[in-house]
């Protein structure tokens, strides 16, 4: 996958404080006696990303005939290249940019071809312009774009429905990007439009190719993205993103592989922005729909019985969500829900893999938690004496609201607290109720993003703090009647004796 910066790079500048690390470096320690090293996002997503980053590669090159060979004699007979001498220098280089971007050629490729000379570009030209005008005669340029996106609408199903798949995976992979140009958003809502209906029918009942339709749009989709043209047209889509998502099942391995191969190139793109959070909130989207955790497929994707390249996938996606994060907290929050879901027994099983790709995956892993601890606890150490003192605390708070559209929520807050009902029971259990929501909220200790559009929480306040308080006298009558008892004993042994 290409993105405007020639190349799927490592992910957006992540944190600018971090000792004077390199922006897109991340530390890990290779097989070379345990001297760290450094490596970049890129260096990170390994083969499993080379895919999207590189050049498309044809898989079966057209031989050139013995009359092409004298390129010369057959390019001077040629009507094209013979106009294209007639045209100015300017169009020229017009024609060799439309090249370089039908060629699907990153930055780094193309800086030394637009270095050539004006005389050499004119031949390039005439050259690619020559062998794209004969690759339309060819019996796999036959079939255009506009004929797979009407039998796409056509309705077709099952067997018919993964040949003209598996056709049009080819055709992707195979034709310039001027070829998935003209297939373009419309022939990519139809495949959408395709994706989402298998999806939503797996749900209610499941064909016997329902789940080889699936898998062939995802790799339709990872070939139509393998362009700058094919990923920003994917971004612009609504459920784009989401239908990704859904294809994570681990039911079906092979699928799940490739969708989060997608989804963890996304996540690193460096433009647009936040990418990574775009996915996330796809991923919460999913699990609402399927009233599961968030990270829940994942988890199963690593655990035991499933296989390594699926494993070495799902870690992969966990380390593009968080890695492109700027904020501690956000990183913190999102290694901490993952841990509460189970990952951390699962993290011993793959530590036994034997596995380069898994290696480096859980480098990155540990390497990036370690870090982030430590400067947490740097974060810790900076404050815990001002922690245990109430107008400290309270004036910290104050000056983060202080001049901010949260100063009068603040204020709302402290106001409600006067009203907490003045009975010397009741009111340390209010405040334990009250202390118990906050952590849940800020916390978020359910594994989900709290719902801000909230304006009522569905709570019997008071039979709570009624539980509470009862509970409460029963611990003190308790504690009262085994001090009781105590007291009992010791009287009765002084008696004795």
């Amino acid at each position: 996958m290409e993105p405007s910066g020639g190349g799927l790079g490592p992910g957006r500048g992540t944190r600018d404080k971090k000792k004077g690390r390199s922006p897109d470096e991340l530390p890990a320690t290779g097989g070379d006696g345990g001297k760290h090293k450094k490596f970049t996002l890129k260096r990170l997503m390994a083969d499993e990303l080379e895919r999207f980053t590189s050049m498309r590669i044809k898989k079966e090159k057209e031989k050139p005939n013995s009359a092409h060979r004298n390129s010369s004699a057959s390019y001077g007979d040629d009507p094209t290249a013979q106009s294209l001498q007639d045209i100015s220098d300017e169009q020229v280089l017009v024609l060799f940019e439309q090249m370089l971007v039908d060629m699907n050629l990153n930055e780094e490729k193309q800086q030394p071809l637009r270095e050539k000379d004006i005389v050499i570009k004119r031949e390039m030209v005439s050259q690619y312009l020559h062998t794209s005008k004969a690759g339309m005669n060819q019996k796999e340029s036959s079939r255009s774009a506009m004929m797979y996106i009407q039998e796409l609408r056509s309705g077709l199903r099952d067997m018919h429905l993964l040949s003209c798949l598996e056709s049009l995976r080819v055709s992707l992979n195979n034709n310039p990007v001027s070829w998935v140009q003209t297939f373009g958003a419309e022939g990519l809502a139809s495949l959408l439009d395709i994706l989402k209906r298998l999806h939503d029918e797996k749900e209610e009942t499941s064909g016997n190719y329902d789940s080889r339709n699936q898998h062939e749009i995802i790799r339709c989709l990872k070939a139509f993205m393998n362009n700058k043209f094919g990923i920003k047209t994917m971004l612009e889509t609504e459920e784009g993103i989401l239908l990704l998502v859904r294809a994570m099942d681990p039911a079906v391995p092979n699928m799940m592989i490739d969708a989060a191969k997608l989804l963890s190139a996304l996540c690193i793109l460096p433009q647009p922005e936040d990418m990574n959070e775009r996915v996330l909130e796809a991923m919460t989207e999913r699990a609402e729909m399927d009233e599961v955790e968030r990270f829940q497929p994942l988890l199963d994707g690593l655990k035991s019985g499933t296989s390594i390249a699926l494993k070495v996938g799902c870690l992969q996606l966990i380390n593009a969500l968080i890695t492109p994060a700027e904020e501690l907290d956000f990183r913190v929050h999102i290694r901490s829900e993952l841990m509460r879901l189970g990952l951390h027994q699962v993290l011993q099983e793959l530590r036994e893999i034997e596995n380069e790709d898994m290696k480096v995956q859980l480098c990155v892993f540990d390497e990036q938690g370690d870090e982030d601890f430590f400067d947490l606890k740097g974060r810790l150490d900076d404050i815990r004496m001002e922690m245990d003192d109430f107008g400290e605390v309270f004036q910290i708070i104050l000056n983060t609201v202080k001049d901010s559209k949260a100063e009068p929520h603040f204020l709302s807050i402290l106001q409600h607290l006067l009203l907490v009902r003045n009975d010397y029971e009741a009111r340390p259990q209010y405040y334990k109720l009250i202390e118990e929501c906050v952590s849940q909220i800020v916390l978020h200790k359910n594994g989900t993003d709290p719902d801000f559009k909230c304006r009522h929480l569905q709570i019997d306040i008071e039979r709570l703090v009624d539980q509470m308080i009862d509970k409460t006298k029963v611990e003190k009558s308790e504690a009262k009647a085994t001090e009781l008892e105590k007291k009992l004993d010791s009287e009765l042994t002084a008696r004795h004796e």
